[in-house]
């Protein structure tokens, strides 16, 4: 008996080394698999990232019948999909991807967050929201989930403040309401989109489209292409007359509008293959005060210095109140709490609507206990962006911050730096100057969600320069869209030097890079 079993035992032991080996090849196949799809997935990508989705699709097809258990595949051509308007194919392919899941918390919270886009492409927003908010409960900080979750919050409240109106309708102080037309930021360019207004040129048929912003000196720009699409002849400047905006509104002629290309029509262009036709600055915004209402997606336009008035004749706009500083060149800036690496430190903030992102000035960054050479080895593994200085174009690191805007019981102060009066007296000016906050009472009134913002000498800090004092040497922050955006209605008064904002209704935080 004894021989027996043992017999049995040594072939009991073959048996499970076979079945051991059968494994390891099998594991060693479905790796293989797995490597392949990823490299074929690999491709589909770069195809993507050069705008060739119906290639990037075949690949990602290839990949989808090498490993059809990874919902990542099926995610990626989803989104190609949707690039191409196929929203059928991409809703199908974003709920298969989340039936199956990723490979990791991350890409799963991936796939959840391209089946949000879909159902908010067909206008689900309840089912979106569930989509973003299963995301985050495989990752918490997952950038595209929380996003897609404020956006649907959005969308609701949105859809609730329309429920009893399908039209714009002029407030009573109004003379011109339009639909909120916000241009997406691009997935691969920092910030966020911009708000643009619809106005008639002439003779020209169609509306043309500008962007607001607020640092503009002159009243407007227009793109070379915008001058031949006009019949007009490209040169350094033109008159443009007989403007109004699209409800008809007169905004007269527009004298020596420059003719030039700015940054904010290429992105547009290249990647979101819209057209921005030009730029409305701060002398335009001395005419019209304007009222974002981003909750019902209406743009309301006033005359100048109409809005300071509105709340009292019953009409709405934003809630919290904030004269501006005292700025040189019609700037229109507010007192800032900036948050980072654990201090906190009182700027300047200047409103800038044609920026994309939010930067700091190096001053502000040396408060914040940063380094304040670009060079320093600390940034060499940070991500920068392009930014626009006074002698060129830079690249600026980017930095985790948050931002508070700040109410004030009195006036910061402006002092000069570093010069005696008679030494002011005795060389006709200054060596800088700066805000003297202390006196202020500085305090918290409208929060925003921490953004990555740039660290640099932003050539619009260069507009703080004072003729007699000099270049501005305290701590400042140029506030994009980025900040703006997270406002649920933004009212601004350039003639009165006035602006109002409503607290962010969610308080989301974007994730540093």
């Amino acid at each position: 008996g004894k021989k027996k079993a043992g017999k049995s035992g040594a072939a009991s032991k073959a048996d499970e080394e076979d079945i051991d080996a059968i494994l390891d090849e099998a594991v060693a196949a479905v790796n293989a698999e797995r490597t392949q799809a990823l490299e074929l997935s690999g491709e589909g990508d770069l195809r993507g990232t050069r705008g060739d989705w119906g290639t990037a699709i075949e690949s990602y097809t290839q990949a989808i019948a090498v490993d059809p258990n990874n919902g990542s595949h099926f995610c990626k051509r989803s989104f190609a999909n949707m690039s191409l308007g196929r929203g059928v194919e991409a809703l199908a392919d974003a709920q298969t991807a989340v039936s199956l899941g990723g490979l990791t918390s991350e890409e799963t919270a991936n796939c959840c967050a391209q089946l949000g886009t879909m159902l908010l492409e067909e206008d689900k927003v309840q089912a979106a929201s569930e989509a973003f908010d299963k995301g985050l409960k495989f990752n918490k900080n997952n950038q595209k989930c929380r996003e897609g979750l404020a956006a649907a919050g959005v969308r609701i409240e949105r859809h609730a403040a329309l429920k009893s109106s399908a039209s714009v309708q002029l407030a009573a102080d109004d003379i011109e309401a339009q639909d909120l037309k916000t241009l997406p930021a691009p997935e691969e360019v920092l910030g966020k989109g911009f708000e643009v207004v619809h106005i008639r040129i002439g003779t020209f048929e169609k509306p043309v489209r500008f962007l607001l912003c607020t640092t503009l000196a002159e009243e407007a720009i227009i793109t070379p292409n915008t001058c031949s699409m006009l019949g007009r002849k490209i040169g350094m400047s033109l008159d443009l007359e007989d403007v109004r905006f699209d409800g008809g509104h007169p905004i007269g002629t527009l004298r020596a509008v420059p003719v030039t290309g700015f940054v904010q029509a290429q992105i547009a262009s290249r990647s979101l293959h819209s057209v921005i036709h030009g730029m409305l600055g701060r002398k335009f915004l001395e005419r019209f005060d304007f009222d974002l209402d981003r909750v019902r997606s209406i743009q309301h336009f006033k005359e100048a210095g109409r809005a300071s008035g509105s709340g009292k004749q019953g009409v709405r706009i934003a809630q919290h109140h904030f004269p501006s500083m005292s700025l040189p060149g019609g700037l229109i800036g507010v007192p800032m709490h900036l948050q980072a690496f654990g201090k906190t430190l009182s700027a300047v903030g200047i409103i800038d609507t044609g920026s994309m992102f939010s930067t700091i000035n190096w001053q502000a960054a040396k408060e914040l206990g940063m380094p304040t050479d670009p060079n320093d080895s600390a940034f060499d593994h940070c991500t920068k962006v392009a930014g626009a200085t006074i002698s060129g174009v830079a690249e600026m690191p980017l930095t985790s911050i948050k931002v508070k805007i700040c109410s004030c019981t009195g006036d910061p102060a402006c002092r000069a730096a570093g010069v005696s009066k008679e030494e002011f007296e005795a060389l006709g000016k200054g060596n800088g100057w700066d805000f003297d906050y202390k006196a202020a009472g500085l305090k918290p009134a409208v929060e925003f969600g921490r953004v990555n913002a740039a660290i640099g000498d932003a050539i619009q800090f260069e507009m703080l320069r004072d003729s007699a004092v000099g270049a501005f040497q305290g701590a400042a922050v140029l506030l994009g869209q980025d900040v703006l955006s997270q406002a649920p209605r933004f009212t601004f008064s350039a003639k009165d030097k006035e602006l109002w904002l409503d607290q962010p209704s969610r308080v989301v935080d974007a994730i540093p890079f």
